[in-house]
Order: C-alpha cells, then sequence, then structure tokens
C-alpha cells in the first residue's frame, strides 16, 4: 500500500467514529455543512469524508474531551497536533493538502520517520517522529541539506517525548522551494544532571559572572545520525498566487508602498517599499487581512513573521495567516501601526562611565551599569506592551569609540508584573567606559483609524 493510499484509507476511518463521540461528530458536520456554501471541496463532497474530517479538525481543537477520545483512530492523533501549530496549517490538513512521505530509518535502536509534507512554492514544513525505548526525550538538532538550501530553518520542539510529532519549517525567501534535497540531522537526549552527591569542585559562580562568560560552542553528542532524500509533490510545489498592488501610504510622516501580496498555503507575505527621503526604517507592522465575509487573518505568531532588506535595517516582506482555502473574492489590508527606527539612531552611544546615554528607544530607561572582571553588565527597564510579554530592545552586535565590533551572545530579561520588564545585557570581555549599541527600534506609531488597502 502506497502512503497516498494510507493517508487516503485514514481518512475514510472516519466515517466510522467511536461510539461515545457519534453525536458530537453529527451535530458539528452539520454546522460545519452550513458553512461550506462558497468553499470547494478538494474531490470528495463536502457532506461526506470531508465535512467529516473538517468536523473532526474543529473538535481536536475546541473540545479536550474530543482529543482524548481520539486514541482509537490511528495516526489522526498525530494530524491533530500538526494543525494546531496555526490557522494556516489546520486549513491545509482540513483541505487534504498533505503530502505523506512515509520514509524511515533505524540507527543505534532509535528510528526516525518523516511522516508527512505540508509543501507550497516558498515554505515547507516536514512533519516527523522518533523512537527508541528507553529514553524520555529525543530531540532533533538543526538539519543540514545537500545541496545547500538558502532559506531559514525553524529547529523542532525540544525535550519531547519519543513518538511526538515534531516538525522543522523552511522559509525560502527570494527562492522558490526545489524539486528534491537530502537532509540530514542528528538525535540527542536530554539527561538531567545528578545533584545526589552534592556540588562539584568548581566553584559557585553569580549569575551576573555567568551572564559575561563566553559561549563556547559545543557538539552535539548524537545518538543516531540520519539522511533522508525528499522528493515534493509538484501539484503541491506550484500553489501560490502573486497579487500586484502598488498602493503607496503614509504614516508618522514616512511613505510607504505595498507593492504585492503572496498568497500561498501556508501563509501570505506583504511586500513594502519605502520612499528613500523617509527619516525612519520600517521595523514592523501591526496589521491584518479581512475577505467579504468579515473572516480576519492575523500576523503570523508562530515562525518566521518577517525578512529583512539586505542592504539596509528595515524589514520589507511581512507574514499573515493564509486566507488560501477560504477561496475569498475580495481581501483588504488593514494597517493599524508600525515600528521604526529612525536613520540617526542606528547606533546609540552610552557613556558607561557615568551611567548616561545621549538616546534611547521609546519607553526605555537606563538602569544600571555595573563594571566586573569579565565586562559590564547593562540593566534597563522597559515599558511592555502586553501584559507579561517582553522584546528584544538590543541587537546583540556592539561596538567600541573606533568602530570595532563585539557580540554579546546572552541577554535576559525578567518581569514584575508592574507593566515593566528588565532586560540585561552584558558586553562580554569588554573593558571601555564608552559603548555603541544598536537599538532594534526607536519608537512606535498607533493608527486611530486603520489605513485600508483593497489587494483585490
Amino acid at each position: 500500500m502506497s502512503r497516498n493510499e494510507e493517508y487516503k484509507n485514514l481518512l475514510a476511518e472516519l466515517e466510522s467514529v467511536p461510539a461515545e463521540l457519534e453525536c458530537t461528530v453529527e451535530k458539528a458536520v452539520k454546522r460545519k455543512t452550513a458553512l461550506q456554501k462558497k468553499r470547494r471541496a478538494w474531490g470528495i463532497s463536502c457532506g461526506s469524508i470531508a465535512a467529516c474530517f473538517t468536523a473532526f479538525v474543529l473538535l481536536v481543537n475546541l473540545s479536550v474531551p474530543f482529543a482524548r477520545a481520539c486514541g482509537s483512530i490511528p495516526v489522526l492523533r498525530e494530524l491533530a497536533k500538526a494543525v494546531a501549530w496555526s490557522p494556516s496549517l489546520s486549513a491545509a490538513v482540513e483541505n487534504q493538502y498533505v503530502q505523506p512521505i512515509g520514509q524511515s530509518q533505524t540507527v543505534n535502536g532509535i528510528t526516525a520517520t518523516i511522516e508527512y509534507v505540508i509543501v507550497d512554492q516558498k515554505q515547507l514544513n516536514i512533519f516527523f517522529t522518533l523512537n527508541a525505548p528507553g529514553y524520555d526525550n529525543l530531540n532533533a538538532e538543526m538539519p543540514r541539506y545537500e545541496p545547500e538550501q538558502v532559506c531559514s530553518t525553524i529547529g523542532s520542539s525540544w525535550d519531547q517525548p519519543p513518538g511526538t510529532l515534531l516538525h522543522y519549517t523552511l522559509d525560502y525567501g527570494d527562492h522558490n522551494v526545489p524539486d528534491s534535497f537530502t537532509m540530514t540531522f542528528g538525535v540527542t537526549t536530554y539527561v538531567e544532571p545528578d545533584w545526589s552527591e552534592g556540588p562539584t569542585e568548581a566553584p559557585v559562580r553569580s549569575y551576573e559572572d555567568e551572564m559575561l562568560e563566553p559561549v563556547e560552542a559545543e557538539e552535539p553528542d548524537y545518538l543516531a545520525e540520519f539522511t533522508f532524500a525528499l522528493a515534493f509533490d509538484p501539484q503541491f510545489t506550484a500553489k501560490g498566487e502573486l497579487i500586484p498592488v502598488n498602493r503607496t501610504f503614509d504614516m508618522d510622516g514616512q511613505s510607504l508602498t505595498v507593492t504585492e501580496v503572496e498568497v500561498y498555503p501556508t501563509h501570505v507575505r506583504v511586500n513594502v517599499a519605502d520612499d528613500p527621503s523617509n527619516t525612519a526604517w520600517l521595523k514592523s507592522l501591526a496589521f491584518y487581512l479581512e475577505n467579504e465575509d468579515g473572516e480576519r487573518f492575523e500576523p503570523i505568531s508562530n515562525g518566521v513573521s518577517a525578512t529583512g532588506d539586505e542592504d539596509s535595517p528595515a524589514y520589507v516582506s511581512f507574514r499573515l495567516e493564509s486566507p488560501y482555502f477560504a477561496h475569498s473574492e475580495h481581501l483588504i489590508l488593514h494597517i493599524t501601526g508600525a515600528e521604526w527606527l529612525d536613520k540617526d539612531m542606528e547606533t546609540v552611544r552610552v557613556d558607561l562611565a557615568h551611567r548616561t546615554a545621549e538616546r534611547l528607544p521609546e519607553g526605555v530607561a537606563f538602569q544600571s551599569a555595573e563594571k566586573r572582571d569579565g565586562g559590564w553588565l547593562l540593566t534597563f527597564r522597559v515599558q511592555q506592551r502586553e501584559e507579561n510579554h517582553s522584546y528584544q530592545v538590543w541587537y546583540a552586535t556592539f561596538y567600541d569609540e573606533a568602530g570595532n565590533p563585539y557580540e554579546a551572545n546572552r541577554r535576559g530579561t525578567t518581569t514584575d508584573g508592574s507593566g515593566y520588564f528588565e532586560e540585561m545585557l552584558p558586553l562580554p570581555g569588554y573593558q571601555e567606559d564608552v559603548v555603541w549599541l544598536q537599538p532594534t527600534y526607536s519608537r512606535t506609531t498607533a493608527e486611530t483609524i486603520p489605513i485600508t488597502i483593497p489587494i483585490k
């Protein structure tokens, strides 16, 4: 039996659900069928398997008792976890936009299985499992590719029990997902240190001193290494739509142009160009898409949310959840705010000896600077934008007065429920009294009335 046939058979099993779920599924199917008038089914009528599968997906996401009862349906627990990653991937699985792979290898008693992929022109999500007796967790290290892939890779979840459905996300910028490549990754496990024999001979170091220690890259101790040759079905990798927009708008004294919108099954890209006369670089956008039914598609919250310009600090492509499977006839972009980096604030001079800074980003206060044997330790008090949420204020690279670069490889934050958080920035090995820091932003803008731009 091929992997595609196995996948179809698994969907067919949904026609006979466990007895304790029968009434719940029937009600959900009726509700979902009423909403399917504008949607096209992928080869199966909405009233049969596709609608039943859709009902299952909704119930898994919304009903804990239903999700627990799904243990009697093989493999669908994995699908339920897959669709929980994002609304876009949920819609992809709901519409059977999945390519089964089914490649499995066993090395040193550990079995790795590439279960399936969700792929389009610009993004690849690889779902896989690791299984072995005797381990309470198995971790997949970051992969390498042959040939090398020009993409951003988001690693799999860490410290998960064997059998957990893990996944890599490969996000391609200006390039398309290729027809095939070879992926190699190592497998490790985390073992909790045994403190029963008391402290080691090494002296106890303070948290502050540890922050200033250099970060040394360690080669992971692989339990096994796997190499898979992956090929992707052209019916998936060809999916995508490029919509020219070329609409210019002004915000906070800056002029920006939405040049085009790319709609893919896994995500949407809104591409923006700035005017050379602008006094600030665009660092982020607060926005959403809305279709004619009032359905909203929000920014990506778990994955690549934006990509930048190689020639400037600006971000030029922003990501949203996808309306691909909603089959919307009209889409409107609503822009509600932005984050900027003023061009005269790409670096900020900080006098460490006198604990002063010439300029600081909006909502940031210079709290302390402490010189230690290992370097300087700086603390900033930062206003939160969301409750119990911190964000990065400074980039890792900093400079001395002569322009020589250094790297801060650690960063610490603490929150106390006051509406602020503290960011601790260590400057390891740095002994000068003046430093130039790179802020990630300088100020923000909020639009009381959203800027609206018709997309189609």
